[in-house]
């Protein structure tokens, strides 16, 4: 029986882009749908948002990929290894049945993040290799695979990733390995390709860095022209968001120590503003319009760390000038929380996959939950008035930011954080944080800076055979030493063959109680000072 739901009008409280981008109307779930409403999720434009009803076959945990697979059908997969297609099975238009196609974990694989197709070929990254399924009785599951390549460095670090898999136009495999610059228990790397992107031939056999110098790739796309597109997140030497353009043999920027030979640095095609961690992106067909954006990029945002109802996704227009130049321009479409992946399906409609509440590794104690996300074009929504997304808040006087940068400097908060947008210290750079976050997320940073802590920026103890212990952030690991930045920023090099023990700390390096007995005028300014950097 299907419930009737009105539409609800729906205001999410993040911080939202610097440019204020152009938005348009709240939509909410219509009434010919069956799901519940999502109060955390705003939609802008003239669209309908639907969260479909998934109450059969596998059960939708962490989902951390989306894509369109064999014979235009839908095909995801959970962080905890199960692969399936997504079915409407009652034929009422909305997807009910996640049908399992594989288990990775079954053959001893860990994080399916990847995955593309070649003919009824399925292709999955995992962590440590990347595998062939084939459905060769046509029942749904796959009951042949093989292994392609298994040439990763794999040490069961937590994000240790195999994404933004797809197949060019030249036929090969290309994917991204998520760096290895922040563990201090790397496996070792000889080829490099921690960090980099590969162009592996089908048959694994032969294999090229076509790019080195990535942080966190998780979304890849080739556009009309041939022209490869890639997402990478801010931090570790990145300041924005960005949206990069392939350079073949570039490199760009992350991990210099690693990539020694590297001189020029490849910079952002464009930096995204939307929401901060961009995860799956894809280009919208030439011959799909929904909504006039036939032919643009779409961007899905995981949004910060534990900020359990951030996330996004947004539309960029890319236009490509006669001499191969492009420029673009982004507009919000939707918040919609800890977006992992998306996909167009045949239907022409936009798929999300909503990566939900999961277990940090300092922190075990979260119930899992996902979901899965259909937006549609709606006509009837395109005339009605446009509405702006929430936009950065005025900024305080120039002499409350004044009294907050010399208190910035007072608190002695200037030893850990820059604020320069590049250089990173014992802390992250706090450059374009008041975009980021919220007054209120920042101030809760301060407050309890142990409840969320960035990837890249965990500490790790380290136990040498001699007994001594030191304390610190890993800035660079490979197979014969650890650097390992210490309270002072002062960087050591150890060798791994004095080290006894590393161990992850769950607590963060920064300060606990900085605000202690703080008069409330002084923590306002400093406040006013960092949103405003």
């Amino acid at each position: 029986m299907k419930t009737k739901i009105t539409p609800l009008w729906l205001v999410l409280g993040v911080c939202l882009t610097a440019f204020g981008l152009s938005a348009y109307r709240w939509a909410g779930l219509q009434p010919d749908s069956h799901a519940t409403a999502d109060t955390t999720v705003a939609v802008y434009g003239p669209y309908r948002l639907t969260k479909l009803p998934i109450t059969k076959g596998v059960r939708i945990l962490n989902p951390v990929q989306l894509a369109l697979g064999p014979r235009g059908q839908l095909f995801a997969a959970n962080k905890s290894g199960e692969v399936y297609r997504l079915r409407d099975s009652d034929g009422d238009g909305l997807e009910d049945e996640a049908a399992l196609y594989c288990n990775v974990t079954a053959l001893g694989l860990q994080s399916p993040g990847g995955f593309t197709h070649k003919g009824d070929t399925v292709f999955i990254g995992t962590s440590q290799e990347i595998r062939a399924f084939l459905d060769t009785n046509n029942d749904g599951k796959a009951d042949k695979n093989w292994t392609v390549f298994k040439d990763i460095p794999y040490s069961r670090h937590p994000y240790e990733w195999t994404a933004g898999m797809l197949i060019g136009p030249d036929g090969w495999l290309y994917c991204a390995l998520t760096t290895d610059s922040w563990n201090a228990g790397a496996s070792p790397d000889p080829n490099l390709y921690r960090g980099a992107i590969l162009r592996i031939s089908p048959d694994g056999k032969q294999v090229s860095k076509v790019a080195t110098g990535i942080r966190s790739v998780y979304g890849m796309a080739f556009n009309e022209h041939g022209d490869l597109f890639f997402t990478d997140n801010a931090g570790g030497g990145n300041p924005t968001e960005e949206l990069n353009l392939l350079v073949k043999g570039g490199f760009y920027g992350h991990n210099k120590p690693k990539y020694k030979t590297a001189e020029t640095v490849q910079e952002p095609a464009y930096s995204l503003e939307t929401e901060v961690a961009p995860s799956g992106i894809v280009f919208n067909r030439p011959d799909n319009p929904f909504g006039g954006t036939a032919g643009d990029l779409f961007v899905a945002f995981y949004g910060p760390g534990e900020r359990w109802t951030r996330g996004a996704v947004s539309r960029v227009s890319i236009t490509r000038a006669p001499d191969g130049r492009y420029s673009f321009r982004e507009q919000a479409i939707a918040d919609v929380p800890k977006l992992s992946a998306l996909a167009f399906g045949q239907n022409g409609a936009l798929y999300l996959a909503n990566h939900g509440v999961a277990d940090y590794w300092y922190n075990s104690t979260q119930p899992r939950s996902g979901s899965f996300y259909k937006l549609e074009y709606d006509p009837a929504l395109a005339g009605q008035p446009a509405k702006v997304r929430n936009g950065n808040r005025p900024l305080a006087s120039v002499s409350s930011r004044e009294a907050g940068r010399q208190l910035f400097a007072e608190y002695a908060c200037l030893a850990c954080h820059q604020v320069d947008g590049t250089t990173e210290l014992l802390g992250p750079n706090l450059k374009g944080i008041g975009k980021q976050l919220s007054r209120e997320e920042i101030l809760g940073e301060i407050l309890n800076p142990s409840r969320v802590i960035k990837p890249g920026m965990a500490g790790s103890r380290i136990t040498k055979k001699d007994g001594q212990v030191l304390l610190g952030r890993v800035v660079y690991a490979d197979e014969k030493q650890v650097s390992l930045m210490l309270v002072g920023n002062q960087i050591v090099k150890i060798p791994r063959s004095e080290i006894a023990k590393t161990t992850d700390e769950t607590k963060s390096l920064m300060y606990e109680n900085l605000l202690r007995n703080r008069p409330q005028t002084e923590i306002d300014q400093l406040l006013d000072y960092i949103v405003s950097l």
